[in-house]
């Protein structure tokens, strides 16, 4: 480890961050969404460009030293985006490159956020399909699948991907998609970060997406009747692939999104269930017709830091197990800090 950094300070020396240096080390080491991967490291470095990550990536091969990559950092599983003292992290949050095809096609640097890619999107009244907050990053985002605002109707974040830019391990910088390395290519579309380092991501585009949202709050006392409705909606969802959803239990509310990918003059009918509710304690958000931007910069809060961890499971929809696990999820975090989170959606 101390070879590779002495190679590492002597190729990057104004971007090496290590222990010694109090505040610049506090500071990289709280950059990801967690707090469960502000690990200290052996210490961080800051590239800009693929050429200084093919030289750094050639260092701690050489030295045999342990690395993790990170890009905006809100994987909440420690090592994705952090890494121990006995290992380094390269930051290539810098990658953020944004070209725009004759062919639609937008190649974009994995070290931009998704508000970043909206914002610069729609100024050409076009939209790619990426997260619902613009603080999430393409990186973990897209080589983690992607569940976007609308997925029945344009799917997945990594099915609008056309090709990956791949530095593999040997040195080696390829592009990987359907003609070309064809099996990284399915790899990457959501199978994680840990076949090569993307550098960047080409991604399909779409005439600008319009989206009408509304996010209104609940009394979790009404668990029976707020499910009810979910699943009504989910049910709805199979003939209308522009409806989308997410129906999120916090400690004392319970915060629904019912967005649509169009602007109506007249709200969804398939909404209705959710807006008879008696137990509506707010509007979060008022019905709004936005874009894909200003739904991100909408959801896309500061949060206070906190230690995070994501667990999901695949059902049918039901509102009996629903009830059932909201239940059980109650009791649970009556002794635990605020902040646990119960949340569906929906995915064909």
């Amino acid at each position: 480890m101390a070879a590779a950094f002495d190679q590492l300070k002597a190729a990057f020396p104004t971007r090496t961050v290590t222990p010694d240096a109090t505040s610049e080390y506090e500071a990289a080491m709280t950059v990801p969404w967690s707090q469960t991967c502000w690990t200290p490291a052996a210490g961080y470095i800051y590239l800009s460009s693929v050429q200084e990550l093919t030289e750094a990536l050639a260092i701690v091969k050489k030295t045999g030293s342990k690395f993790s990559i990170r890009t905006t950092g809100h994987n909440p599983n420690p090592g994705f985006s952090s890494a121990d003292l006995t290992a380094i992290v390269l930051d290539i949050r810098q990658f953020q490159s944004k070209e725009l095809g004759a062919d639609g096609v937008a190649r974009v640097g994995s070290g931009c956020t998704w508000g970043e890619v909206y914002a610069w999107l729609q100024e050409h009244n076009l939209s790619a399909i990426g997260g619902r907050d613009q603080q999430v990053g393409l990186g973990g985002f897209l080589l983690g699948g992607g569940m976007g605002a609308l997925p029945n109707l344009y799917g997945l974040g990594a099915d609008g991907i056309r090709n990956f830019e791949v530095l593999l391990a040997d040195g080696r910088l390829v592009n990987a998609n359907v003609n070309e390395n064809a099996d990284l290519h399915r790899a990457l579309k959501g199978g994680g970060s840990n076949f090569g380092i993307v550098t960047r991501f080409d991604l399909n585009t779409h005439p600008l997406i319009n989206v009408q949202y509304t996010i209104n709050l609940y009394n979790p006392e009404d668990y029976v009747e707020i499910n009810k409705a979910t699943v009504a909606v989910q049910e709805a969802m199979e003939n209308d692939p522009k409806i989308g959803l997410f129906t999120n239990y916090n400690n004392g509310f319970v915060a629904v999104g019912l967005l649509y990918g169009d602007t109506p003059t007249k709200r969804p009918a398939a909404f209705d269930p959710f807006f008879s509710l008696t137990s509506l304690i707010s509007t979060a958000i008022p019905t709004t017709n936005g874009t894909l931007l200003s739904l991100a910069e909408a959801m896309g809060h500061t949060q206070d830091p906190q230690k995070r961890t994501i667990c999901t499971a695949t059902t049918k929809f039901s509102q009996e197990l629903y009830n059932e696990v909201y239940k059980t999820w109650a009791v649970i975090v009556k002794s635990l800090p605020a902040g646990i989170v119960l949340h569906y959606t929906k995915r064909e």
